[in-house]
Formats: structure tokens, sequence, C-alpha cells
């Protein structure tokens, strides 16, 4: 996967994430492997508490939701585009639970928000917040890639 195209900019690549994530860019500072002015979008120590210190178990869990994220966002988007409502309200609660254990509280907001709609059935704004979701979970699954969680405490 190729991580940065230029010193400022930072592509997600389409060979790993569904075409949803295609020619999405966020602007980057040289030093940092987060976008400029943005904070990290998960809590480690949290997470590592979550699976009562078990960096092996973390380890598995993070390769497991990399796997397998992409793919549910795909079904959201998916479910969104046809205006299924209960689609909406399935996908979104999956990914509001992988996240969890991550303690990654914006895309779980994000996620909550959207599984509301769907639980609502009235997805007419499930399209505007698609957006910021993907891209809140496109942070997440970088950070999750970028990061050595087994040399962290």
């Amino acid at each position: 996967m190729r991580h940065f195209a230029d010193s400022t900019r930072f592509y997600l690549a389409t060979s790993v994430f569904p075409p949803i994530f295609k020619g999405i860019e966020l602007p980057m500072n040289s030093a940092q492997e987060q976008p400029a002015g943005i904070t990290v979008p998960l809590d480690f120590p949290a997470a590592l508490r979550w699976v009562d210190g078990d960096q092996d178990l973390l380890a598995e869990l993070i390769e497991i939701f990399l796997a397998d994220c992409p793919q549910r966002l795909h079904e959201l988007a998916q479910a969104v585009k046809e205006s299924n409502a209960i689609g909406v309200n399935q996908s979104a609660h999956s990914l509001k639970g992988m996240v969890s254990c991550f303690c990654a509280r914006p895309a779980q907001e994000l996620a909550g928000e959207m599984e509301g709609l769907g639980k609502a059935g009235d997805v007419s704004k499930a399209s505007d917040l698609l957006s910021a979701l993907l891209l809140e979970f496109a942070r997440v699954m970088n950070h999750l890639k970028l990061t050595d969680w087994r040399g962290m405490n």
C-alpha cells in the first residue's frame, strides 16, 4: 500500500480499500503520519485495557478489523445508495461494534448516528453522513496499519 504520494499528500490505496475510497485525499504535514491538525483516532491504552493487557489478542483483533472493515464499509455504502434502512442499521451497528474495542470514539459516534438513521427508517441524511464516516474509518485503519502496537504499553 502506498502511504504517501508526496511529502504533503496522503492517498488511500484503492488496491486495499474498496472503490468507495477512490480519490480520497487528506492534507498531511510532512513530519506526521496523521492528517494535519487532527488527533489520533483511537485510544491505545484504553484498547489495551479492553483486552486485559493482552497485546497478542489486540494485534489479532487489529488484523481481523483491517481485513473485514473495508467490506463492511462497502456494504454500508451500498445500503445507503439503495436507501435500504435495514441494511444501513445492520451495517452501521456492525461497524460500531468493530471499532469499540479500539476506543475509537469519533468512528463509534458516526457509526451510532448512522445506525440511528437506519433504525428510524429515515436514511435521507445518510449520504451526507456517509462521507464523514468513511473518512473517520479510513483514519482508524490508517492509524492501525502504521502503528507498531506490540511495542506500546
